[in-house]
Parts: structure tokens; C-alpha cells; sequence
């Protein structure tokens, strides 16, 4: 007893001690594992940590005049105003990648009256610019021990005023809150420049952590530079010192300028492109879950009830489901067919993904599949095919949503089954009407009779279907408060001298305070196979009507699309609902009127450069003008929604600009209303301006376009490549 009682203690004694020291080994293990967090915790600070991004008086990254070679992340917009004497100076810049910087800045030459208006009404002198920064290398991109090295063009689209290139690099110290500068430069800015900013309690928690203390050498030629301001050549130091501060979106700055003034400037930044909204989506409804229902059809269920359970539950989910059929299979079980119309969201990932949990939740348990096809502007878009089984493991969880879509990736719509092949088990008729009011601005840049011209009122739009398959779309419009009465629709100093398509626009806004902007009816179909055709015919917009057709090529899944458009319109009278059979042309003896039959025909070629979210248009045809020619057009669509695109046309029309003959170019931008709201939408808002209103390369507005819609109804802000 006593030998075995021994054993039985010393194995338990070795078992403790054994349990002892594996808890230690544990314990040990638990603190390693936390330092190394800790250590990866620092060592990611690291990498992150970054000063400021400051703003020079143009709104370029830079100090005060000078710029730097750092810039923003991809998406940041920012606007500003800097009073630099003898300057004022307004400036708007976009962030259009990580390495790309672009900014639109315009000068007002304060006190020096403009040669040829400027007692007309248009007041001092003004330069608009555009300035663009590439920078090759920064220290994100894996390379910190190295500088960031940009270079800059400034002024190189407009009048050359303030032309300039540069090379610059700046090295960031942040263990020592501390930047540095150094860069040379030809034309305006020349010679050798640099700058310093200190942000010494940026890791602070009072006011002060916002303050940067900057110093820059300005080799801006004010002395020789022949577009200089006669005020401001003098140069007592080329030293400008000053403070930056921010707080929250705002920066201001304050700086001595050439040693004998001093300046200011107050901008907005915010990056619009990575935004998820400026307020949360508190309105939209949680991804449903339940009730779960997937009693078979049958006696206890009838197939009316189930139509009815999907339509209530994707009206919630923010769809309409506008058909339903029971269908029969070869392998004796049926299937579901139904078409459905996205009201709310933006992106295709996000409609699926709801859709999926609906059916998956309602779908009978005797079917064997479910078709969804999505329609969008009355035309069938695409659509997905799930199995039973498939949805139902969905449901238990046993496949994930990057699974369920390689399983069930979209597909071409099919057509619909006639009562011949299925049963209608549930049927709604697009709605008839659907009025919108919202406020409508019209703004003109330059006019010899002030540097901004702008017009505000409404407008009431009315859109829907006439007999269930024809969309129409109406809009009036109201303007409440002009500045456009004393506007010529003549350039005095560079008048259009082809025929006249766009010049005459400001006609249509002097001639009326109500106006019928737009009333036309549109059919499109799903022609099958990737084809789209649609016709369409009525007011188009306020200067043109007519009739159009277009055809497309647009396969799911396909990054590209080709198609041809031809419309034949009439010129839009002034005032009423008329047209004119004449158009007006300026002649040598004089404005003179020609018969004009408008005729635009294009083929287009769209691709979608997926990787960078880039998408381009290439149109070869005939405008408005008869002239011929090729526009090309570019755009960056960001995770928001925002998408900033640039257009220039090459024709053969002869049209001369400051003695250079001029092609149609400029920019636009759009973005999701939804941004501003605390729910999902798909309406967008968007803004577009030329560089000059010319009637070289014009095209008119021949309704809604195949492309976009079939585009916005696909559209993923990360896309998934199947």
C-alpha cells in the first residue's frame, strides 16, 4: 500500500508540476504574443504617419506661392480663395490618383480694368489656368527613404499667362514634425525654390496641434515676367514666412508676400471620392433575415400567396417585382421566373446580395430554381439563375456570397414566358407617372459683361409608361432670378463663324421665364445575345428635337461595348413649341439665315478599364454643325459614386479661337444624390462646362442612352472579376 500510494504521489506531484509549467509556457507565449502586437501596433504607426498636406495660395500642394512635390489621396476635392496682392485668386483642384494632381485657378488682376470689356461691365482683368502635378515617386509606394519627386505644369491650358514647369522633391522627417523642400523651375517660376513647414504639436490634444509654421524661397519673376501685375514686381525679400491651421475640413493660411504685402487664404478639402456619405444610411433596411418560409406550393401555400410574400419582402428591401411565373421543367418540378426593378441601390454586388437573402428565405422548397432578371428603363438588363439547393445552403450559411456568385453569375436576360408556358402568378403595370421638383441652375463664366453670369428657378419633370411599355419623360422649368438679360449670344472678339448650334444658347434663356425644357416618348428592347436597340422621339432638350435611334453591344460580364446612334432634329424656336426650318450664321455682310435639317450619326466604342476604375468613350461621326471628327472622352469613377470626367473633340470645322483654331474640350462631374442623404439612391446630380461655348463638335441630346443605363445597373465600386 505505502509503495503504491508513493507512486500515486510522486505522479501527481510530477503532473503539477508538469501543469505548472505549461501554464508558465502559456503565460509566456500570451505576453510574447501582445509585445509583438504592440510591436506591429508601432511599427504600422510608422508607416501611416504622415504631416499635413498643405495648399499654396493656387490650391496646389505647396507652401505659399511655391508648390512642393507632396499631394493628397486619390478622391480629394477642394476649393479656395486667396487674396494674394495684387491678385485675387479662386481655385478648385481634383485628386484624380494617388500620383496625379489637377487644379483650375482664376486670377483677378485687382484695379487694372480688362482692354476689351472690362467697361462694359466685365470690370478688372481675369486668367483662368489649369495646373497639373504627376508626381513619380513618393514614400508610400515603398521607397521611404527617398524623397517624394513630382513634377508640375502651371498655366499649360489657357493663356500661357502664368506658364511655368517644374521639378521639385520633398522629404518628410515626422520623428521631427518637419518637411523640407527643394525644386527648380522655368517660366514664370524660375530658377532654384524651396520651402520648410514645421508642425511641431500635431500629436497634441489642444488647439495648437492644427498649426503649421512654414518658410518658403519664391522664384516667381515678378520683375521681368511680361504678364505681371505692374503692381506687383516689386521685391523687397523673396523670403515668404507664415501659418498654416486647419481644423477639421478648413485650412487658412497667412503670409508676408515679396517682402512687401501680406497674404491670405481660406480653402475646403474633403475627399469626396472615398466618401460613404456625409451622413449614415440610417434609412435603409437591415439585409433580411426573417421570417423564413419554405413551405412547399400546394395545398397549404398556393402559388399567389408565395408572388405576394416576394413582392412584400422586396418592396422592403427597396425592389418592385413586376412579374411572376410558375413554370414547368422537363425533370417534372417547376421554377420560378419573376423580373424585378432596382429603385434604391447603386451598386449590382449590393442588389444581389439582398435578392439572394429574400429568396433564399421565401423560396417554396418544391422548386427547382428561381430566375431573376433585373430590368432597368424599361429594358431587361440581366439576370441570375439559382438552384433550389443552392439557395438553401445560402441560407444555412454552408455558401458565402463570392461562392454563391461563381455558381450563379449573371447571365443575358431571357424573355419572359407567355400563359402558354407558365403560370402569371403575380403582375403589376409600371407606374403611369412619377413627378420630381427640385431647384435648376444655369451658370455662364466669362461673358463681357461680368466674369459670372448665373440664372435659378424649378423645374417639374413627369416621367413614366404609356401602356405599360413606352417611357416618356416631360420637364418645365421656371426662373425666378436672372442674370442673363444683358448677355449678347454674339462673341464680339472671336465670333463663331460656322453655323450657329450652340453659340445662340443664351437666346433660350433671355426668351421666357416658363419653358418647356424636355417631352419626348422612348421604347428600348433587349434585342438578345448582348443587343440593345431603342427609338426614341419629341423635345430632347431646350434647343433641339427630333427623332433618334441607337443600337447597342453589350454582353454581360463584358468590359466593352460598341454601337451606332443617329438622330435627324430640328432647331428649337426661342420661346413656344415651334421650330425653325433656318439657322443663323454669321456672314461677312452680317448675321444671315440658312435652311438647316440637323443630322448627328456616331459609332461609338466604349471600354471600362476595371483595375483603375477608368472608363472611355471613342464616338467617330457627323455633329451638329456637319462637321466631322472623332470625341474622345475619359472619366474616374470613385468607391462613392463620385465620377470626374474630361472630353475633347477633333473636327473639321474651322472655328478660330484667339487666332488658334479651337477644339470642343472640357470637364464634367457627377455624383450620387444619395452622398447627401441618410438612405440609398440611384439618382445622380452631375455638372459639366466647356472650356469655350463654341459650335464646333456639339452633339444634341437624343434621350436616354442605352449605355449608361445598362452601366449604372452593373456597376460594382470594387469590381469582381468572374
Amino acid at each position: 500500500m505505502r509503495k503504491t500510494f508513493f507512486c500515486i504521489a510522486v505522479s501527481s506531484s510530477l503532473s503539477f508540476t508538469a501543469l505548472f509549467a505549461q501554464d508558465l509556457s502559456y503565460q509566456d507565449r500570451a505576453e510574447q504574443l501582445f509585445r509583438d502586437l504592440e510591436t506591429v501596433r508601432k511599427v504600422d504607426c510608422m508607416i501611416c504617419d504622415s504631416l499635413p498636406v498643405l495648399y499654396n495660395y493656387q490650391g496646389m500642394g505647396g507652401y505659399f506661392t511655391m508648390p512642393s512635390a507632396r499631394m493628397p489621396k486619390a478622391g480629394m476635392i477642394g476649393a479656395g480663395y486667396s487674396s494674394l496682392p495684387p491678385y485675387n485668386v479662386w481655385n478648385l483642384s481634383f485628386q484624380f490618383f494617388d500620383h496625379v494632381e489637377a487644379v483650375g485657378t482664376y486670377w483677378v488682376y485687382r484695379g487694372v480694368t480688362e482692354g476689351n470689356f472690362g467697361h462694359q461691365g466685365f470690370g478688372d482683368d481675369a486668367d483662368r489656368s489649369a495646373n497639373l502635378k504627376v508626381c513619380l515617386l513618393r514614400q508610400e509606394d515603398g521607397f521611404p527613404w527617398l524623397p517624394d519627386i513630382s513634377l508640375g505644369w502651371v498655366d499649360f491650358l489657357g493663356s500661357g499667362r502664368f506658364n511655368s514647369f517644374f521639378a521639385v522633391a520633398t522629404e518628410e522627417l515626422p520623428q521631427f514634425n518637419l518637411e523640407a523642400t527643394l525644386g527648380w523651375g522655368k517660366g514664370r517660376l524660375q530658377g532654384f525654390f524651396g520651402g520648410v513647414a514645421w508642425t511641431p504639436w500635431r500629436m497634441s490634444c489642444h488647439f495648437l496641434r492644427g498649426l503649421t509654421l512654414a518658410a518658403e524661397y519664391d522664384a516667381n519673376n515678378y520683375k521681368k515676367h511680361p504678364a505681371e501685375h505692374p503692381k506687383g514686381r516689386k521685391v523687397r525679400s523673396r523670403i515668404n514666412a507664415g501659418a498654416f491651421y486647419r481644423i477639421g475640413l478648413l485650412q487658412a493660411s497667412l503670409s508676408s508676400i515679396r517682402g512687401t504685402d501680406w497674404a491670405a487664404s481660406l480653402s475646403m478639402h474633403y475627399n469626396l471620392g472615398e466618401s460613404k456619405g456625409i451622413v449614415p444610411k440610417t434609412l435603409d433596411p437591415p439585409i433580411y433575415k426573417a421570417p423564413i418560409d419554405t413551405e412547399p406550393v400546394g395545398r397549404l401555400r398556393s402559388g399567389e400567396e408565395m408572388a405576394r410574400d416576394l413582392a412584400y419582402a422586396l418592396k422592403e428591401q427597396g425592389f418592385d417585382l413586376y412579374t411572376a411565373y410558375l413554370v414547368p421543367t422537363p425533370e417534372g418540378l417547376d421554377s420560378l421566373w419573376m423580373k424585378i426593378v432596382n429603385v434604391r441601390y447603386r451598386e449590382e454586388e449590393v442588389v444581389r446580395e439582398r435578392i439572394q437573402h429574400v429568396l433564399a428565405s421565401l423560396s417554396p422548397s418544391n422548386l427547382s430554381g428561381v430566375t431573376a432578371v433585373l430590368e432597368a428603363d424599361g429594358v431587361p438588363i440581366q439576370e441570375y439563375r439559382f438552384r433550389m439547393i443552392d439557395l438553401a445552403r445560402y441560407r444555412e450559411g454552408c455558401l458565402g456570397d463570392n461562392e454563391f456568385r461563381v455558381i450563379a453569375p449573371p447571365k443575358e436576360a431571357s424573355s419572359g414566358p407567355s400563359c402558354y408556358e407558365g403560370k402569371l402568378l403575380y403582375q403589376r403595370r409600371r407606374p403611369i407617372w412619377l413627378v420630381t421638383f427640385r431647384p435648376r441652375t444655369l451658370s455662364y463664366f466669362g461673358s463681357s459683361k461680368g466674369k459670372f453670369k448665373g440664372q435659378f428657378g424649378f423645374s417639374l419633370g413627369s416621367e413614366g409608361y404609356l401602356f405599360n411599355e413606352i417611357y416618356y419623360a416631360s420637364q418645365i422649368s421656371l426662373t425666378l432670378l436672372s442674370m442673363l438679360q444683358d448677355i449678347t449670344s454674339l462673341d464680339v472678339l472671336n465670333p463663331s463663324r460656322i453655323i450657329n448650334v450652340r453659340t445662340d444658347a443664351i437666346l433660350y434663356h433671355q426668351a421666357h421665364s416658363f419653358h418647356v425644357d424636355t417631352a419626348f416618348l422612348q421604347r428600348s428592347w433587349n434585342l438578345g445575345r448582348g443587343w440593345f436597340t431603342r427609338a426614341a422621339g419629341g423635345y430632347f432638350e431646350t434647343a433641339y428635337g427630333g427623332l433618334a435611334w441607337e443600337a447597342l453591344y453589350y454582353p454581360v460580364q463584358c468590359h466593352w461595348a460598341i454601337g451606332f446612334e443617329a438622330a435627324v432634329v430640328w432647331k428649337r424656336k426661342y420661346y413656344g413649341l415651334g421650330f425653325y426650318d433656318k439657322i443663323r450664321k454669321l456672314a461677312p455682310n452680317g448675321l444671315i439665315w440658312v435652311p438647316y435639317t440637323g443630322l448627328q450619326y456616331f459609332v461609338d466604342f466604349y471600354y471600362d478599364y476595371k483595375p483603375l476604375a477608368l472608363d472611355f468613350k471613342f464616338s467617330v461621326g457627323q455633329f451638329l454643325a456637319r462637321d466631322k471628327g472623332v470625341r474622345l472622352e475619359g472619366g474616374r469613377t470613385f468607391p462613392s459614386g463620385l465620377r470626374v470626367g474630361l472630353w475633347y473633340t477633333f473636327t473639321n470645322a474651322n472655328d478660330v479661337v484667339n487666332n488658334n483654331r479651337y477644339y470642343d474640350k472640357g470637364f464634367s462631374i457627377t455624383m450620387p444624390l444619395d452622398l447627401f442623404m441618410n438612405q440609398s439612391s440611384r439618382t445622380r446630380i452631375g455638372y459639366g462646362m466647356s472650356a469655350w461655348l463654341r459650335d464646333c463638335g456639339a452633339k444634341a441630346m437624343t434621350g436616354k442612352e442605352l449605355y449608361h443605363t445598362i452601366y449604372y445597373e452593373r456597376y460594382n465600386s470594387h469590381p469582381i472579376f468572374y
